[in-house]
């Protein structure tokens, strides 16, 4: 009788939290879906970039095959700024995102080697840094760019801190060299900017365009003999995220200039089209031809 009367108290309490856990994650879609609608019709935020780069990246057999596709990014722009406002815990962090088994990482770290790990503006790009910093805690660096808002930067840098021990700005490589010769760590680029300058360009075939790319992430692996690491993100229904790695270069491997980002490029746009509507299509990402 006891025992009956403690396993229906916990099936009702589980029931209960089930039935909070459904109604916030409807909350929450409501949320995403009126930011959405006010970005997109309201405010029509680089609506003209998003339309253009989807066009160019993919053939739509119609307009409203394309529409939809927008609408769908819309929903994603709305669904990372709700999730960039929140600094997640360990619990949710937890909850949110699922690293598959990559026992290279260990097996690197353990012999004193630095790894690269490579991803793009795709999935939610800042809670992939924040759960690699609680994965690897004292072992990650994130590199990052200054933002001009002095405001906005100081809250972004207190916020990446808030699981990731080390981040350097791109501009102070020497202090990531320094920080490497301490501990091997797992350095952290995003890499599917727009090169800011003309110097150190590498150009790759990515969605059927020759594009742009930032050299920094060859550069540093093959002057140091580091790996590389492609970290692929996959939305969930539950609004987290999955996370598979795939090397891209073992820091021996004899290769010519460009193969580690065609590398790269070759894994992002795999990335994308597995789940397109979940990169950043408002990035200007095709500014710079072969001629600027």
């Amino acid at each position: 009788m006891f025992r009956q009367a403690k396993l229906v108290k916990v099936n009702d309490s589980n029931l209960l939290e089930e039935t909070i856990s459904l109604g916030m994650r409807l909350l929450l879609k409501l949320l995403d879906a009126l930011l959405a609608f006010l970005l997109h019709y309201v405010l029509r935020y680089r609506h003209d970039v998003i339309s253009d780069n989807l066009r160019k990246s993919f053939s739509y057999a119609s307009q409203e095959e394309l529409n939809k596709d927008i609408k769908e990014n819309y929903l994603f722009l709305a669904k990372i700024v709700r999730q960039t406002l929140v600094v997640p815990g360990k619990r949710l962090l937890q909850r949110s995102m699922h690293l598959s088994s990559f026992p290279s990482f260990d097996h690197w770290l353990k012999e004193g080697k630095s790894v690269i790990i490579t991803f793009g503006h795709i999935g939610n790009w800042e809670w992939t840094g924040s759960y690699l910093g609680l994965a690897y805690p004292d072992q990650v660096c994130a590199l990052y760019k200054e933002i001009k808002s002095s405001g906005v930067n100081s809250l972004m840098h207190r916020r990446r801190l808030s699981h990731v021990n080390y981040l350097v700005e791109i501009k102070q490589m020497g202090d990531l060299l320094r920080l490497m010769k301490k501990k091997p760590l797992l350095v952290l680029m995003i890499s599917d900017q727009n090169p800011g300058s003309a110097q150190g360009i590498i150009w790759a075939s990515f969605l059927d365009r020759n594009t742009a790319f930032v050299n920094g992430p060859e550069t540093l692996a093959l002057r140091y003999k580091l790996p590389v690491v492609y970290v692929n993100s996959l939305p969930r229904l539950d609004s987290g995220y999955d996370l598979t790695c795939q090397e891209l270069y073992n820091g021996v491997e004899a290769v010519e200039p460009g193969v580690i980002m065609q590398r790269y490029a070759n894994s992002l746009q795999k990335n994308i089209v597995a789940k397109r509507s979940h990169w950043l299509w408002s990035h200007r990402r095709w500014k710079r031809t072969n001629q600027s």
